[in-house]
């Protein structure tokens, strides 16, 4: 089984070490979105956080397993957002919940379960995006 993991799921995991279960399931292919990783180090603010950054990123990037986007999926993205109904016009205009958007059209391009802690965003955009699996882990 493929896999992806959103950011809050790395975050909460170098916080306190929630979720090692799932981040070391035997059994299941991990990617990394380059989304995810841009956000990672956009919050390392410290050399400390850099490290841990580089660390957490050298596996994915030793087997190949950094996924980036096509630019017909930026294109079917902005259509995406584009498409959203009126009730989330402020929502699509903030990073975070495109960010989010990038994220999930990754893990349905690999076929992937997208593991994330974000309910709110991730079941909104399951309302225009069915084929894409979710698993909600607690915060």
């Amino acid at each position: 089984m493929n896999v992806v993991f959103d950011t809050n799921v790395y975050i909460s995991f170098i916080r306190d070490l929630s979720h090692s279960a799932e981040l070391l399931e035997r059994g299941t292919t991990k990617y990394l979105s380059a989304v995810v990783l841009m956000e990672l180090w956009a919050g390392a603010k410290t050399k400390p956080a850099e490290r841990i950054v580089e660390r957490l990123q050298k596996p994915y990037a030793g087997a190949n397993r950094i996924i980036t986007l096509r630019p017909s999926h930026y294109i079917s993205i902005g259509q995406f957002l584009s498409g959203l109904s009126r009730r989330y016009a402020e929502l699509r205009k903030k990073a975070g919940f495109v960010n989010d958007v990038q994220i999930a059209f990754t893990a349905r391009h690999l076929g992937a379960v997208l593991l994330t802690e974000d309910e709110q965003h991730f079941e909104i955009i399951r309302e225009r995006l069915p084929a894409l699996q979710v698993r909600y882990l607690a915060a």
